[in-house]
């Protein structure tokens, strides 16, 4: 394989460029200020002094303090592995101090306040959002957890490894379908609506549900790509089928955006959804030209082959107005500049097959050439190969929480978590 236009006809490698194109978000991450605040052996100085209780909550203070440092680390290329690896170790303790808060209320005290502030990786300028509820910072974490996998995903994409880019996004799915369906619908059944939108993204029911489909639509481009890396003649039939289940996810993600989080969607870049609307026609696109060779290649159907492949061309050009068919069009600051080599590559190439079978047609087969293509030999719809990863959190027993003997607690620890908690319960259900 590769990008020249000769009379080789097979796929190039910019094909496999454009199939797998993505956007990496950035990471959540936390303020300095939470960053040197928050000390759990300190806030449960009092309650905590049971053995393997002071153990997990050394083990909460230095992995919050690993991703930390794995957050800010200061490189030229994001720590994705890190970050995942120091995210996921994080998530054990605080969901451990969290089960022993709920199930021990009455001992849930603080000596000193717990105040988690956090900046969402998936909205385009950073901005803090602060909570006392340990449900905020564990949710924050998994949030973390998912984002960084997706953005190893990336990485491997980048390295041309899609096999294991395809599964680490299917990881990053899973995630946030659990964000999504289990974790925050829990946490979030009794709070205003008002108080809900006052969560980062990664907080936000319809936000999660969206990436969870997002994400799983992106392990499918890199199954795709996967499919074409491979010496031989790829399954056209079904390489058509999984690219138009590509953009049905990604019209289903730009749909549930729009409907279950649209203030959410203002925030994010826009550039991120001029190249998703890209990658919606340009899937399309594929899909036909997949189908095409099919028909050409294994049907023999001359004809529909060329009336597809020429459906597949005409949708690689660039729209006239906003609203019309076709792909946005490429200024030169447009997010699109990167791909423009390849994509005029793809062109080339689709119009070289499209000719070459254009004068086999009128030499040997003589075969008509329908002008449209009929509908019965249209996909009704594609095909979702990819399932998210099941995400769980660990199962782990709740420390004990113990009051001094007679309850004879300082005055100063009477803001505890039980307080706060109770306080909190009807805004985001902290318990």
């Amino acid at each position: 394989m590769s990008d020249d236009v000769g009379d080789n006809l097979s796929h190039p490698d910019s094909l496999i460029r454009l199939t797998s194109t993505v956007l990496r978000f950035r990471c959540p991450s936390i303020s300095s200020k939470s960053a040197k605040d928050v000390n759990y052996l300190q806030a449960f100085r009092t309650v905590g002094t049971h053995t393997t209780t002071q153990k997990v909550l050394k083990t909460a203070n230095s992995t919050r303090d690993y991703l930390i440092k794995a957050l800010s680390a200061k490189k030229k290329s994001v720590p994705h592995k890190t970050i995942a690896a120091a995210s996921e170790q994080y998530i054990t303790p605080i969901h451990q101090l969290l089960i022993a808060c709920r199930v021990q209320p009455e001992s849930a005290r603080l000596d000193q306040r717990l105040i988690f502030e956090w900046s969402p990786g998936i909205e385009d300028k950073p901005r803090y959002f602060k909570s006392e509820a340990i449900m905020y910072e564990l949710c924050m974490a998994i949030a973390t957890y998912g984002i960084s996998t997706a953005g190893v995903g990336t990485d491997e994409c980048t390295a041309g490894d899609f096999a294991a880019a395809s599964r680490n996004f299917k990881k990053a799915s899973g995630v946030f379908e659990f964000l999504g369906n289990t974790q925050l619908p829990s946490w979030q059944a009794k709070s205003s609506k008002a108080l809900q939108e006052a969560l980062p993204a990664e907080c936000r029911i319809g936000v999660c549900q969206a990436f969870q489909v997002l994400f799983l639509g992106i392990a499918q481009q890199m199954a795709v790509a996967t499919v074409l890396m491979k010496e031989g003649t790829p399954n056209w039939s079904l390489l058509s089928k999984l690219s138009l289940g590509i953009s049905e996810m990604f019209e289903e993600f730009v749909t549930l955006m729009r409907n279950r989080a649209p203030d959410v969607k203002t925030l994010i870049d826009p550039d991120f959804f001029v190249l998703m609307t890209t990658q919606i026609e340009l899937q399309k696109c594929f899909s036909l030209y997949f189908h095409a060779r099919h028909y050409w290649e294994n049907e023999l159907d001359y004809g529909l082959g060329i009336a597809m492949m020429n459906k597949a061309l005409s949708g690689m050009r660039f729209r006239e107005t906003p609203t019309g068919a076709g792909l946005p069009p490429i200024s030169k600051k447009s997010p699109l500049k990167s791909i423009e080599k390849d994509l005029n590559y793809v062109k080339a190439h689709v119009q070289k097959v499209l000719s070459s079978w254009e004068k086999d047609n009128s030499s040997i087969y003589f075969v008509k050439v329908p002008l449209t293509v009929p509908a019965d030999k249209k996909l009704a719809q594609g095909v979702r190969m990819m399932k998210p990863e099941l995400y769980e959190l660990p199962d782990v027993e709740p420390v004990a929480l113990i009051l001094p003997e007679g309850d004879d607690v300082p005055q100063h620890t009477e803001d505890s978590d039980y307080e706060l908690a109770k306080a909190l319960q009807e805004q985001l259900n902290a318990e």
